[in-house]
């Protein structure tokens, strides 16, 4: 209470004190009444003498909320978790309605902003326009190292038709590949393709292969799908070191059967970059100006370089004479060949000796030199010098000779280099 106005309800008891002691009593009463009375209006006394343990009845209305007036900032509401109270007097949330507590009847409160909901795309559902097919974490231009780790990535298929498709088998594979170590039977990339069903994954070869076979991968995994609905699978790709630098399409399909492989909707192909940083360098260092066929041998000299930061564990150059006998090499694709099948030989310098090598037609259909034997280790920067000599035993029926070389490391490939000599005959 103001000290003014105690001294003021003072005076007037001093002024009766003559009348009597029973004048003195009957004031004394009143008082207290007055004093009680009066206090409801103060404010408290904020000065040095005023009296400690003020009653909770002498705070100010400012810290006293009533039903009518904002919650005080020095003790704000919690916004985390509103009340049932709180979600009667707040805006109406947008529908969908979100599932809060039904609102409760009651005196009104402070409103509340709505918390910030997640923004949702919802699928636009036309007739005719069967599934749609969404990548995440891998886009095009994305560099797939070969041999490296391995890609993970994740295939959304969204219903949005205006029916419902019973069965949706999802399909991921990749496009033939221009990069791939073999054309026999096609330029497919070497690698696979993990798909995550449960807590398990499922793998299979990276390529779609020649034939719709491939989508019997995703059979095991069928789903129905109701209009506006999705289903999502996580992915894993991985290529092997054998793949040469070029772009690879990944395909992501929606099938409703294997059998006849009918499409719901369009496939979404991704366009990566398969990279190689462990490649071996080949370089010719000597060959000769002119072939002859006849009983003399030629030689060649190459070198096998290691240009990364990382030693080889083995590497070996690689020969390939390329149009001798193609014509039959698709039946005898790693079938080796037959003595005298064709009139050439292959020797390399191992340790000061001259060693015959066995040839055999490879997975693109052409004379390969089986060079097993020559492997070294190979020091980051480090290099080795390898010395080959070729004996043509009987004229070509073609008018030219060409020899390409090449080096193979830990299975990665090095860019090959082509000689053709002039071909005299």
């Amino acid at each position: 209470m103001n000290a003014s106005v105690i001294n003021r309800f003072a005076k007037i008891v001093t002024a009766g004190s003559a009348k009597g002691r029973s004048r003195r009593l009957a004031l004394t009463l009143p008082l207290a009444a007055v004093i009680a009375a009066g206090a409801v209006g103060c404010t408290p006394d904020t000065s040095p003498h005023a009296a400690p343990g003020t009653a909770p009845t002498l705070s100010t209305p400012a810290t006293t909320p009533t039903p009518t007036t904002t919650a005080p900032t020095t003790t704000p509401a919690p916004t985390t978790t509103p009340t049932p109270t709180e979600t009667a007097t707040t805006a109406p949330a947008p529908a969908p309605s979100t599932g809060s507590p039904a609102a409760a009847t009651g005196a009104p409160v402070a409103a509340k902003t709505p918390a910030a909901t997640p923004l949702r795309t919802t699928p636009v559902l036309k007739a005719g326009s069967g599934v749609a097919i969404r990548f995440d974490g891998l886009v095009k231009g994305q560099h797939i190292e070969a041999g490296g780790g391995a890609v993970a990535f994740s295939v959304t298929w969204t219903n949005t038709d205006t029916k419902r498709f019973d069965t949706v088998i999802p399909v991921v594979a990749a496009h033939f590949f221009d990069g791939a170590q073999c054309s026999l039977p096609a330029r497919m990339a070497d690698g696979t393709i993990e798909r995550k069903d449960g807590s398990t994954w499922t793998s299979f070869p990276v390529s779609q292969g020649t034939d719709v076979g491939y989508a019997s991968r995703g059979e095991k995994v069928a789903f129905g799908l109701v209009p506006g609905a999705s289903r999502t699978f996580q992915f894993r790709l991985r290529l092997d070191a054998g793949n040469n630098p070029g772009t690879l399409g990944v395909e992501a399909e929606a099938v409703s059967s294997v059998a006849s492989f009918v499409k719901i909707g369009r496939g979404v192909t991704v366009d990566t970059t398969v990279t190689d940083s462990h490649r071996p360098k080949a370089t010719v260092l000597d060959a000769p100006g002119t072939f002859t066929a006849g009983e003399t041998a030629t030689e060649f000299k190459v070198r096998v370089g290691n240009p990364t930061r990382s030693a080889f564990r083995l590497a070996v150059p690689t020969v390939v004479l390329p149009g001798i006998n193609q014509g039959a090499a698709s039946t005898r694709e790693r079938a080796g060949l037959p003595d005298g099948a064709v009139p050439v030989q292959v020797e390399a310098q191992d340790h000061g000796r001259w060693r015959s090598l066995p040839m055999r037609f490879d997975c693109n259909g052409e004379l390969s030199v089986d060079t097993t034997g020559l492997e070294h280790a190979l020091a980051a920067g480090g290099s080795a010098d390898y010395t080959f000599r070729i004996t043509l035993s009987r004229r070509l029926a073609g008018d030219s000779f060409k020899v390409r070389f090449g080096a193979s490391a830990d299975q990665h490939r090095a860019p090959s280099a082509e000689v053709a000599p002039e071909y005299a005959g």
